[in-house]
């Protein structure tokens, strides 16, 4: 790839949109295993809770601590086809192999399906990291322009979001309906099936869209010492900001969104309407991702994520007090919470390659593979952390799988849905309050940069926290 396509050259609509796509089949594996598979570990295949959220969690964070060491293995891939397409091309039929393989193996609850969930559950991990972090990195890499980025992470926000309405809406009643008494689980099989082919067949889209685009065209640069990578890590003020708020917002949020069935099935009583209430979810923020994505161009990624946590919070407050009030009013609050999850996915993705300039620029070294493994990182143990305790609190309320819940167990969910997910909103909103990026900031970042490349002398830029936020 030359130099004037990463640099800024416009990406056409059609390869946007096709490198985008990718996003859709990720979503797949990730919003199938997000908002179903503790319940379907808990109440299709009689797991303990504790076990099913202690297997979520180890799996998660394994997943989570593979992210950087792929990270800087991908850092250092040179191939005909690529930096990061060689990962696409080969890893997405095992991924989806790895994926229906967590639906198969014993059909009863006992220590053979301990063993059988734990097993898969890892090798799905495994190879979700071996692929997803490709992916992620290959934005940094096809253009520098922030704009374009900008474009980007609405058009994959889309597309995640349009996987998320087809998960939430259409898996609970395929996997019940394809599903027969005497093999229930068949249908979460078949499921599976269909979302590994449909995944397998993106990634390819985006290996197809993405040639030449992820090309180096200089001489592939020595491996960087440890102390070095380290220290431009050490020195990204803008990563910690971002990395603490997505960990916040993935420990709290997992109080709520894996809570979601269990409320409905065991609190309203039917839990498709819980399948309702996630695909009214991810249909709002399907429809305000592409608003947010303009507001980002008008007024920036950190205020763009501030506007959006106040229907977030809002969502969450009315939620609490309309519990009992029926389930027009829950799926209101639903609505409030998906437009501000709408906000926190646009500027998340939006934000991270630009910290990759932020710590070239502060410290010299450039590793935006490291980046987003590091980052991908925290989101990932933090959501596997969450898990994982809410495995734990289930147990210590006494919840137990497809029978009448005591009203201290129903208080118990109720206030996990509420006032863990309050706290990490305010936090991480308070966060992203002191990010120091805006769009001014960022270019003139990049042109000190390429000058340094050039060796060309320029004066310092010196950016105070109040020249680079927006007020």
């Amino acid at each position: 790839m030359s130099g004037t396509q990463s640099d800024g050259a416009q990406l056409t609509a059609f390869k946007k949109v096709a490198i985008g796509a990718g996003d859709f089949g990720f979503n797949l594996y990730w919003q199938t295993a997000g908002l179903y598979l503790l319940f379907f570990y808990t109440d299709s295949l009689g797991l303990p809770a504790a076990t099913a959220g202690f297997i979520y969690m180890a799996a998660l964070i394994w997943d989570a601590a593979l992210d950087p060491v792929l990270g800087l293995l991908v850092d250092r891939t040179r191939t005909s086809m690529g930096r990061y397409r060689p990962y696409l091309i080969m890893g997405g039929a095992p991924l989806a192999l790895g994926f229906i393989a967590m639906f198969a193996g014993p059909s009863a609850p006992g220590a053979a399906a301990v063993i059988f969930a734990a097993a898969t559950h890892l090798a799905f991990r495994t190879l979700y990291a071996v692929v997803s972090i490709p992916y992620a990195a290959l934005f940094a890499r096809i253009t520098k322009d922030s704009a374009q980025r900008g474009d980007m992470a609405g058009i994959r926000m889309v597309f995640g979001t349009l996987a998320a309405i087809a998960v939430a809406a259409l898996t609970l009643p395929l996997a019940q309906a394809l599903g027969t008494p005497e093999a229930p689980r068949r249908g979460w099989l078949i499921v599976g099936a269909a979302y590994g082919v449909i995944a397998a067949l993106c990634l390819l889209g985006v290996a197809w869209a993405a040639r030449g685009l992820d090309m180096a065209d200089e001489a592939p640069p020595p491996p960087r010492p440890l102390r070095d990578v380290v220290r431009s890590l050490a020195a990204n003020h803008a990563l910690h900001l971002v990395l603490g708020a997505v960990a916040l917002s993935a420990f709290s949020g997992t109080m709520f969104s894996k809570n979601l069935l269990y409320y409905f099935k065991y609190v309203v009583g039917d839990a498709k309407l819980g399948s309702t209430a996630l695909a009214i979810g991810a249909l709002t923020a399907a429809i305000c991702v592409p608003a947010f994505a303009v507001v980002v161009r008008l007024v920036g990624k950190r205020a763009t994520w501030l506007i959006g946590a106040i229907p977030g919070l809002a969502g969450l407050l009315v939620w609490h007090f309309v519990d009992g009030m029926g389930v027009i009013p829950l799926f209101a609050a639903v609505v409030l919470q998906a437009m501000g999850l709408a906000s926190y996915v646009v500027c998340f993705w939006g934000m991270l390659p630009d910290t990759v300039e932020y710590g070239e620029w502060r410290s010299g070294v450039r590793t935006e593979s490291m980046v987003f493994g590091l980052t991908v990182l925290g989101q990932k143990a933090a959501l596997g952390l969450g898990a994982g305790f809410l495995g734990l609190a289930l147990s210590h309320i006494g919840y137990t799988a497809n029978a009448v819940q005591t009203p201290e167990t129903l208080a118990g969910i109720k206030a996990m849905m509420f006032w863990i997910p309050l706290i990490g909103g305010i936090g991480s909103a308070g966060l992203i309050f002191f990010y120091p990026i805006n769009r001014a900031a960022h270019e003139k970042m990049v042109a000190e940069i390429a000058a340094r490349s050039e060796q060309t002398p320029i004066a310092p830029i010196k950016i105070s926290l109040q020249e680079t936020v927006i007020q």
